[in-house]
């Protein structure tokens, strides 16, 4: 997910309302006139107030007229969702939206900051999603990730920013789809819920709670919908919600307006809330003082707010001497000469300073060195009877449909912010116990459901007690099938588990639950035979690779029940093959993998890959890495310069080395290159740029060996390589560096990386050489830009 910049998504913003009101804010004239409410029949009224509507005489024909063309595209809208013409789409966690009937005014974002205090207070991790009105910004954007801000205003809207400059923690995320925010922040921090701010209208996504805030004065406004009032949509819709909130409640004075909505409405959970002003701070030099300290201060205000009067009311109780009031509109942009007038007016009525609120403190970009000063009033919500609504919120926890993966991209990186199922990742868990088992991301159970399964099984399913399992012949496509093991042991938990692998990727295989056997599949001629041993040992058979070669060798070995895509030709060796693999173009290889389980029956959930070494490895790559002669104290970083898939996946040596280098200077990093025997020229010339020694282990090690020293890593950086898939099973952080191939597809599984891919117009063109020999889309990679990267994870920055 990009910061400081927003990620361009190919969902459109169906949600008009921020349009019609700006379109229609032109028509708002001062009333004091009583109006009733008209949307339940009369049966409440209140005074509509100055904030609200309904428009001047000229106008009120042509915009009741406009309203009820309003209404009635509205609530086909609604419907639409309702009966499923269009498609509603879900999160891979629960979703609570936080929303009005009226434009603006209700307290919203205080009432969003309070709900994700408590969720804080019950060690839940809440992301929200906002869409973000009044910044520049119009694409997917991560605003925080609740340890740090990235942007401000006016890059983004004021009510976003101040809610994440408000909760420490809660990560912030902004964009008009929120289907498309939401995914970006599960990639990156796999929150356990999603709060959206102002979603009631946001029929695109699924919400498992919906809470409605009605303003207590005037829960309806006027009793018309825009332009003639400020109602989005007739008050009927309530139906749809399962707690209304009544908020700037005053028991005193709005107790009927409460009796009345829990008679109009018995079956929501009605509360009520007050929204208070917590404290006041004095800029320049951001002095707090006691709100009792405002009382008989000459101060000029100003605000740019739906409804201004709320404001101007809480400084009349509050006891502030208000010598004037500028009103502007709702998520104003200040100008220079908007402030050069605002002091002047205040210093020609004897103002002793101004006073605003955080909303426009915010929208101020949080800067006052001027004269007279100005202060800056917090407000807070709090919420009665708020038990009931931890309840409500404890339910959606306890039947959260959990933690769906998607991958942590780098700046660049495919499928960030986009919504497609590209790249999944999930726990960054370190090495030891299973990692839980995780539902499916919708967007690949969907995918799934559009394989077909063409053949039949011989025997019976149930009676299944000998599996045999064909793995893939490379380092990292043997990691990214792992999950595909987990899932074939919950398909056939009776049966014993062999797995079929060559010599080079075998190791990776040992402790893996459910495996009872390993068997060697030798290279060359001896294969055959091999497989010829192996008749009538299995009932069913699985096989990972697409070859002609792998789907023979199963039924040379005699294996009634023989499973694989239906790819390269090898269909008369399969009894069971899954059609449709096209379908699942751009998922992640993981995926891609685990979709032969379809032919079983509907896949659900995912356990993601995991290695374990040996506990006598890890103790002798303990005992290699406090080898003498090599920097003590710093924190131990990998360097895999090599990828043998050929040169356009090789980031330079040089690079490698410069970089390498920084960081022995910076951390005091201990460098461990790691590699095959053919990395040997390129680990060569990463030695020769070091300032300091490095454990060099390029082609000195086996795969266990090398299992063990990467456990042992707090950071491994390298190319798109068998080695980064296996570190990010490892539980150890990646910077991975790609070139020609697509990151999207074989990026590493795991939230603890950052991918660097700067992608060209030719790529991913998956070549092993360029054609060009400039080889860009790997020399645009700058060491600056690695460097920054792995400052994340090694503790200068933020991960």
């Amino acid at each position: 997910m990009k910061t400081g910049r927003a990620v361009r998504t190919r969902e459109w913003q169906t949600d008009m309302q921020p349009c019609w009101h700006r379109l229609f804010a032109r028509l708002q004239a001062p009333a004091s006139l009583s109006h009733p409410y008209r949307g339940l029949g009369g049966e409440i009224e209140g005074r509509a107030g100055n904030d609200l509507w309904p428009p001047g005489p000229p106008l009120k024909l042509l915009a009741r007229g406009a309203a009820s063309l309003y209404g009635l595209g509205a609530l086909a809208r609604r419907r639409a969702y309702d009966r499923g013409w269009f498609k509603v789409k879900h999160l891979p966690a629960p979703v609570i939206s936080v929303g009005n009937l009226t434009v603006g005014g209700t307290g919203k974002t205080p009432v969003v900051a309070c709900l994700a205090r408590l969720l804080l207070a019950r060690g839940k991790h809440p992301a929200i999603l906002s869409r973000g009105y009044g910044g520049r910004a119009v694409d997917v954007t991560r605003l925080s990730d609740g340890r740090r801000i990235y942007l401000k205003p006016p890059e983004v809207g004021e009510e976003a920013y101040w809610l994440a400059r408000a909760l420490p923690g809660v990560a912030v995320y902004t964009g008009p789809g929120r289907y498309a925010a939401g995914l970006a922040a599960w990639r990156e921090l796999r929150p356990d819920l999603f709060l959206l701010d102002d979603g009631f209208q946001h029929f695109q996504l699924h919400r498992d709670l919906d809470i409605v805030l009605l303003d207590a004065e005037h829960p309806f406004g006027n009793g018309r919908l825009l332009p003639a009032g400020p109602l989005r949509e007739p008050p009927s819709v309530l139906a749809a919600a399962q707690v209304l909130i009544l908020t700037r409640f005053m028991a005193e004075r709005h107790q009927d307006q409460l009796h009345t909505i829990q008679r109009l409405f018995p079956d929501k959970t009605v509360l009520t809330a007050a929204i208070l002003p917590t404290a006041a701070k004095l800029y320049p030099g951001e002095r707090s003082e006691a709100l009792a300290g405002l009382a008989g201060q000459p101060l000029f205000a100003f605000a740019g707010l739906a409804r201004p009067g709320v404001f101007e009311a809480t400084l009349g109780d509050l006891g502030v001497d208000l010598k004037g009031f500028r009103r502007f509109g709702d998520h104003h942009a200040y100008s220079r000469k908007d402030l050069q007038e605002l002091m002047e007016a205040a210093r020609d009525r004897g103002a002793r300073a101004l006073i605003t609120t955080a909303k426009d403190w915010a929208g101020l970009g949080e800067n006052w060195e001027a004269e007279p000063p100005l202060w800056v009033l917090e407000v807070e919500a709090q919420i009665a009877d708020i038990a009931a609504l931890e309840r409500l919120m404890e339910s959606l926890g306890e039947g959260a449909r959990g933690q769906g993966p998607v991958t942590n991209q780098g700046p660049g990186a495919r499928g960030q912010g986009s919504g497609a199922g590209g790249t999944g990742v999930l726990a960054c868990g370190s090495h030891g116990p299973p990692p839980p088992t995780l539902p499916l991301p919708p967007e690949v159970a969907e995918r799934f459901q559009e394989l077909g399964v063409s053949g039949q099984f011989a025997g019976d399913l149930g009676r299944v007690r000998r599996l045999l399992v064909r793995a893939p012949n490379w380092l990292g496509d043997a990691v990214m099938g792992l999950p595909t093991l987990h899932g074939l042991r919950d398909f056939f938990p009776q049966a014993e588990m062999a797995v079929l692998a060559a010599p080079s990727v075998a190791p990776l295989f040992t402790g893996q639950p459910g495996v009872a056997e390993i068997i060697d599949y030798p290279t060359g001629g001896g294969k055959w035979p091999r497989l010829w041993e192996l008749r009538g040992r299995y009932d069913l058979s699985l096989a990972l690779p697409n070859s002609l070669a792998s789907a023979f060798g199963l039924w040379l070995a005699g294996v009634p029940d023989r499973v694989g895509y239906d790819a390269d030709g090898r269909r008369l060796f399969l009894t069971v093959a899954v059609t449709g693999r096209q379908r699942l173009a751009g998922l992640h290889t993981v995926y891609y993998l685990l979709g032969l389980l379809q032919a079983f029956g509907e896949v659900k959930n995912l356990t993601p890959p995991a290695l374990y070494p040996a506990a006598a490895e890890v103790q002798a790559a303990m005992e290699l890495l406090g080898k003498p002669g090599l920097a003590a104290g710093g924190p131990w970083v990998g360097l895999s310069p090599g990828a043998a898939y050929g040169p356009a996946k090789r980031w330079p040596p040089e690079r490698f080395a410069a970089l390498g280098a920084l960081l022995q200077e910076e951390f005091g990093a201990r460098l461990v290159l790691l590699g095959g025997p053919e990395d040997r020229s390129a680990a060569d010339q990463v030695k020769d740029g070091l300032s300091a020694p490095a454990l060099d282990l390029v082609g000195r090690t086996s795969l266990p060996q090398a299992l063990a020293v990467l456990s042992r890593l707090q950071l491994l950086i390298t190319n798109d390589s068998g080695l980064m898939h296996a570190a990010a099973a490892l539980g150890v952080a990646v910077v991975a560096i790609f070139g020609s191939t697509d990151p999207g597809a074989t990026g590493p599984f795991t939230c603890q990386a950052t991918v660097l891919h700067h992608p060209r117009p030719c790529g991913p063109c998956f070549k092993r050489t360029c054609d060009t020999d400039d080889y860009a889309c790997l020399t645009d990679i700058s060491v600056a830009a690695a460097a920054t990267a792995a400052r994340r994870w090694l503790g200068d920055g933020e991960k």
